[in-house]
């Protein structure tokens, strides 16, 4: 790997490595105005569309990676819509809404390997004509070969992601087991000799490390190496998302909040999910395909992103449901007394014991975080629509399927070449 070493050892004199200043030169204050929108909207102001879209390609992959249910055999996975391709109408669907409506960022890849579809640089293109501002695609990287390369940059992709992990062949067999390490290095290799040769400076790539007990002793090591290599890194907590014993990787327990904490997902202010079935969801996590809102097939982005269930689970912070209840245990966001009284817990949404935080408990924003918002104090106009709600909303289905916690999606195979 002569090339590759050559490249570290090259690496990038940049004084300005952060990505949102590279995609705000490059993409001008269009950029900038969204991104201000997108962190006005995680501090509350939860705008009248989404602002980024989550797209699941494919529920499948070809790596087993033990800590990511993609890669767990079927009767293991505690997630259903595995072995799934999103059909390529739902996607054209998705986009041309998008297009109406002015959403501005879009990811494509989610749970599985967005690269196992074909011609996925014509997704991407397909979004660059939609109008998406800020265009991601997160993958392993093994398929990522120069001619794709060369065809996702053409395309207009401005975020790469890149799942590592490991700076060893054994520790990245261990953590990624099936892929091949020196394969990845070459074709990361390969992205930046044809990202210099066709003059552009996007995609920005982000190489990412989610930290395990397994592979802890390579995480300074995996700085020292790619930091040259890469526009940025990304060091994530592990979460035991599949539930198994055997895959308890992670380095110790999430600690608890404070007592007084008041921890409130983001996601749902700001994202709406798309699953492989065309299932629409609040967030990217996992977690989240057990919390549908409702599905392409059937309703718009618009509709599902307004409809009640989606406005008090924005509301409540995911306080309220149990999906999110899990996902917020997982990742350390709960204070001592609600992990204790079971808050969200049971079956269903609103089945725990814990102390109420639904619409009525829910504070809203920050009133001096949002003050500092261009002058926009106060809370958002949808707050009022929330308050006095019963949390009988819960135990309905407001698109008359088959209720909480059920996607009732059908299967939908790989499409037919529609962006061919």
């Amino acid at each position: 790997m002569a090339k590759f070493t050559k490249t570290l050892a090259r690496g990038r004199q940049e004084s300005e490595r952060d990505p949102e200043a590279i995609l705000a030169r490059e993409l001008g204050p269009r950029f900038m105005a969204y991104r201000k929108r997108f962190w006005s909207a995680e501090l509350g102001l939860r705008p009248e569309i989404p602002l980024h879209l989550d797209v699941d390609v494919a529920t499948v992959c070809q790596l087993g990676c033990p800590m990511c249910p993609a890669g767990r055999e079927a009767g293991e996975n505690p997630f259903p819509g595995f072995g799934l391709f999103l059909d390529e109408e739902l996607y054209l669907s998705a986009v041309r809404e998008a297009e109406k409506l002015g959403i501005p960022s879009i990811r494509l890849g989610l749970t599985g390997e967005p690269l196992l579809a074909p011609d996925m640089d014509l997704w991407v293109l397909e979004a660059s004509k939609r109008g998406f501002l800020d265009i991601a695609l997160i993958t392993n990287g093994q398929l990522l070969d120069a001619s794709l390369s060369e065809r996702l940059i053409q395309a207009g992709l401005t975020r790469l992601m890149v799942s590592v992990d490991a700076v060893t062949e054994a520790t990245y067999q261990t953590v990624r087991p099936g892929g091949d390490y020196a394969r990845l290095l070459a074709n990361l290799e390969a992205f930046l000799e044809v990202r210099e040769r066709l003059g552009s400076r996007l995609p920005v790539l982000r190489l990412s490390f989610v930290v395990r007990a397994d592979n802890q002793a390579e995480a300074a090591p995996f700085a020292e190496k790619f930091s040259g290599l890469a526009d940025y890194l990304a060091f994530q907590d592990y979460l035991n998302v599949v539930g198994r014993p055997d895959t308890d990787l992670g380095l110790k327990p999430a600690k608890a909040l404070p007592e007084n904490a008041k921890h409130r997902c983001p996601d749902p202010l700001t994202r709406l999910a798309i699953h492989a079935d065309g299932g629409l969801f609040p967030c990217c996590s996992d977690f989240g395909r057990l919390a549908p809102l409702g599905n392409l097939a059937t309703h718009g982005l618009k509709e599902v992103w307004n409809s009640r269930r989606a406005l008090v689970l924005a509301g409540s912070g995911g306080r309220l449901s149990a999906p999110c209840q899990a996902c917020l245990k997982a990742s350390g966001h709960l204070a001592p007394s609600e992990r204790a009284n079971g808050a969200g817990g049971g079956d269903g949404p609103g089945q725990g014991t814990g102390q109420g935080t639904g619409p009525k408990g829910w504070a809203g924003p920050n009133p001096r975080a949002l003050a500092e918002l261009d002058g926009q104090a106060g809370r958002p106009n949808w707050v009022a629509e929330l308050e006095g709600q019963s949390e009988s909303l819960w135990g309905e289905d407001p698109w008359g399927g088959s209720g909480w916690g059920k996607s009732g999606c059908g299967k939908s195979g790989c499409g037919k070449g529609l962006l061919n």
